[in-house]
């Protein structure tokens, strides 16, 4: 039976050194003509396929991305990553993903990983709430090793990479639509507050309020978690008060439809009765009935634009490191 041919058996043969056989591997111009050929000749006598790790480690390279999010279960991230991992695949990249479920521990943990495999490059997703000064350290230590991107949130004083959606520009867009429909009693279903996006969303509220755009009330604005479970409590809390919101915001698309069945139960007609926006655009946004008005992102775009930064072999050369993406207002039967 014949053993199974290596890289040195094809050298031996060959009369060459393992690099010159790797240069040819990897098309490399640096090998005579003569010298490719003979080489090519064995490779194709033996059928040789190369060992894909040791061919990265030649090239320096080991064609994994590695990505660290909260929550898979959560439609904008799996959205996000489903994106990536399409466009990664394309271009010859595997991905390592890693579900931290909210643990900062983890994301050191994982972060740690990732680098010890060689991955890359990195993206992370949602990381605000899991701040630790370990975590920072890493980042700082690893920043400008290898490109490290972070969607939609940036971590204080590091240099990674931040590739976002516009989500003030999205959010003061839903909030001039309503306020132009003449619309004053609006209610917030915040989600989980600290995150700073979140916190920018709830502040341009808070503007159009104090300056008379939209009625100030008590109760108007509900937080919690991220659930529709959450969503269908705080909902409820608003139907009970005695001036009843005309319009509730959804903090995500998932909050919304908890509104939306919480609506139900409470036997009003949506939009007729009462109005209702969610954020983010989520493909469960348009399978409910009625289907949600929302914010959407650019979710191709923001995916293919962190895996370029992690396949331009460039990037940490490069200046620029923030990329901002505007959102989409998608009017449908819910609003």
């Amino acid at each position: 039976m014949r053993k199974n041919i290596t890289v040195y058996d094809i050298a031996t043969e060959a009369g060459v050194s393992v690099a010159t056989v790797s240069r040819v591997l990897n098309n490399s111009t640096k090998v005579s003509e003569n010298t490719r050929q003979k080489i090519q000749s064995l490779i194709d006598k033996y059928d040789f396929k190369p060992n894909e790790v040791a061919r990265s480690l030649f090239k320096n390279e080991t064609k994994l991305i590695g990505c660290i999010l909260p929550d898979i279960t959560n439609p904008y991230y799996a959205t996000v990553l489903l994106e990536a991992e399409k466009y990664a695949f394309i271009n010859g990249y595997s991905m390592m993903i890693y579900n931290t479920s909210e643990g900062s521990v983890n994301y050191d943990m994982y972060l740690q990983t990732l680098i010890e495999r060689q991955v890359d490059g990195i993206i992370y997703m949602g990381g605000e709430s899991s701040q630790t000064t370990q975590l920072y350290q890493l980042l700082k230590k690893y920043e400008e090793r290898l490109p490290i991107v972070m969607i939609n949130w940036s971590y204080p004083d590091t240099h990674c990479f931040c590739v976002q959606s516009d989500e003030e520009q999205g959010f003061l867009m839903l909030l001039n639509d309503i306020a132009g429909k003449g619309y004053r009693d609006v209610a917030l279903l915040v989600g989980k507050r600290g995150a700073k996006l979140t916190e920018a969303k709830i502040n341009l509220y808070k503007e159009a309020v104090d300056k008379g755009i939209f009625n100030n009330h008590e109760g108007y604005v509900i937080d919690g978690d991220l659930t529709a479970q959450y969503a269908m409590e705080g909902m409820s809390q608003l139907l009970e008060l005695q001036i009843r919101p005309e319009v509730v915001i959804g903090f995500n698309d998932v909050i919304a439809v908890g509104a939306l069945n919480e609506s139900y139960k409470h036997k009003l007609s949506v939009p007729e009765d009462i109005k209702i926006v969610g954020f983010d655009n989520i493909n469960l946004s348009k399978a409910v009935y009625p289907s949600i008005t929302t914010i959407g992102h650019d979710y191709v775009n923001i995916a293919h634009k962190a895996v370029d930064i992690i396949l331009d072999k460039k990037s940490l050369l490069k200046q620029e490191r923030m990329f901002t993406y505007p959102m989409e207002y998608i009017c449908r039967e819910s609003f």
